[in-house]
C-alpha cells in the first residue's frame, strides 16, 4: 500500500496526537492484543500478550494499523493500542509494534496483568485504617465481582469474586456449581441497577483447585474463564496479584488488609446492599488453628497450613460475615508515587458473626501463584 505524502501527514497527526503514552489502565488495557517489552536480544521485535509476534516500525509501514485509522470512525481501541504500543517500543519516533497477523484481534489473555499496565489501581483512593465497616465509594473497588445462579428464571447472587485478568475471575471452590451462569462487573448498589454502570459476562468454563477439600476448606479456590473480555475502563479494572518473589514471601501477620462485600455486618448480623468494606487484622495461623478447634472445626492436620490466612477482628461482628464466599482480601503496597492493591487471599469460610475469638479463613493466593498463572496460561 502507497500512500499519498498528504495521508501520511494526516495519519502522523494522528498519531502524534493519540499515542502520547498516558499511563493509566484506563489506556493501556483492550480487547487488542497488549504488546509486551520487546526482546533486548531480537532487534526491533515485540512479543503481543497471546503470544503472537509483532515489529516495531514507523507507523506508516504497519498497514494494518494504517487500514485502521483510515476508517471513518476510529475504534478507541485502536487508539488505545497505538497508544501502548508506542510506548512498549520505547516511545521512538512514530514507532508501534506492528502484528505479524492480518488484523487487530481480540486477544485472548494467558498472563497476569502487571502494575506498568494499571492492575490493582483504585480509583477513589482508601484509607489506611477505619475503625469498623464503612460503605465503600462508588467504583472504589473495580475488581469486585459477583457470581449469579440461575434458578429457572431467577438469578440469585450467592458468592463474590475478584477480576484477575480481561477474561478471568479468582473465586472459592466452593462457589462452584452447575447453576453458575454469569459474572457481574461494576456493582455496587444490589438494589438498583441505575447507580452504575453493570457489567454481565457469561461463564464458559470454571477450574477447581484439585487439592481442594470440601470437609477441611483447604485449597479452596476456582478460577472462572469469561465467555469474552472484559473492556476495561475507569470503573473495571483487574486487582495485581503478589507474583514477584518479594510478595510470594512477605508475611501480613499483623498488618491490616481490606476486605469487601455485600454479606452480613455489624453485631446484627444484617446483609447489605451497599458494597461495605473493612480493614482487619492477620493472625498467626495458630490462631485460627487453636479457636477452630474448641468449635470442633478442626478436621485434618494442614487445615491451617501456609495455604491459609487467618484474618479478622476477634471480637467477632464485622469481619468473616462481611466478606462474600469467594470475596476477596487485599492489601495495598506502594508502586512509584501510589499504591496498588494486591489480592492476597479469597474468602473460604468463618464462623458467625457473633462469635468471638474466631478470625475468617482465607486462601491464600500466595501459595497457589504457580497454579494460577498456569491455570490462566492455558486459558483455550
Amino acid at each position: 500500500m502507497k500512500l499519498m505524502s498528504c495521508e501520511v501527514i494526516a495519519l502522523t497527526i494522528i498519531f502524534v496526537y493519540y499515542a502520547t503514552p498516558i499511563l493509566g489502565y484506563s489506556n493501556k488495557t483492550q480487547e487488542l492484543e497488549t504488546p509486551t517489552t520487546p526482546s533486548t536480544t531480537i532487534n526491533n521485535k515485540c512479543i503481543l500478550s497471546t503470544g503472537s509476534a509483532g515489529e516495531c516500525v514507523d507507523i506508516s509501514k504497519c498497514p494494518i494499523i494504517l487500514n485502521e485509522l483510515k476508517t471513518e470512525k476510529v475504534d478507541p481501541k485502536t487508539i488505545r493500542y497505538i497508544r501502548d504500543s508506542n510506548l512498549i517500543c520505547g516511545q521512538i519516533g512514530h514507532n508501534v509494534c506492528c502484528p505479524k497477523e492480518n488484523s487487530l484481534v481480540e486477544p485472548i489473555p494467558r498472563r497476569l496483568p502487571t502494575e506498568e499496565e494499571g492492575c490493582g489501581k483504585q480509583i477513589n483512593g482508601f484509607s489506611k485504617k477505619i475503625a469498623g465497616a464503612f460503605p465503600a465509594s462508588r467504583n472504589a473497588w473495580p475488581w469486585i465481582a459477583l457470581l449469579a445462579y440461575t434458578y429457572g428464571s431467577s438469578n440469585l447472587f450467592k458468592c463474590g469474586g475478584t477480576l484477575i485478568t480481561t477474561r478471568h475471575v479468582l473465586t472459592a471452590a466452593h462457589c462452584i456449581r452447575d447453576e453458575l451462569s454469569f459474572v457481574r462487573l461494576g456493582e455496587h448498589d444490589l438494589s438498583t441497577e441505575t447507580d452504575t454502570k453493570l457489567v454481565d459476562i457469561n461463564v464458559v468454563k470454571k477450574v477447581v483447585h484439585p487439592q481442594f477439600n470440601s470437609l477441611s476448606g483447604r485449597a479452596d479456590l476456582a478460577i472462572v474463564y469469561l465467555e469474552r473480555n472484559v473492556d476495561f475502563m475507569d470503573l473495571i479494572v483487574p486487582i495485581c496479584l503478589p507474583t514477584s518473589p518479594t510478595l510470594r514471601s512477605k508475611s501480613f501477620v499483623d498488618l491490616y488488609p481490606t476486605i469487601i462485600g455485600w454479606s452480613k455486618t455489624q453485631e446484627e448480623c444484617q446483609s447489605v446492599n451497599i458494597l461495605t468494606a473493612n480493614q482487619v487484622p492477620v493472625w498467626e495461623n495458630k490462631v485460627c488453628r487453636d479457636s477452630y478447634a474448641k468449635f470442633n472445626r478442626s478436621y485434618t492436620e494442614d487445615q491451617f497450613d501456609g495455604a491459609t490466612i487467618c484474618a479478622g477482628n476477634m471480637g467477632g461482628g464485622k469481619d468473616s460475615c462481611l466478606a462474600d464466599p469467594g470475596g476477596p482480601i487485599m492489601i495495598p503496597e506502594r508502586y512509584e508515587n501510589n499504591f496498588r492493591f494486591y489480592l492476597i487471599g479469597v474468602m473460604a469460610y468463618g464462623c458467625e458473626c457473633t462469635t468471638k475469638n474466631a478470625p475468617a479463613i482465607y486462601t491464600s493466593t500466595q501459595y497457589f501463584m504457580d497454579w494460577i498463572i498456569e491455570k490462566v496460561e492455558d486459558t483455550p
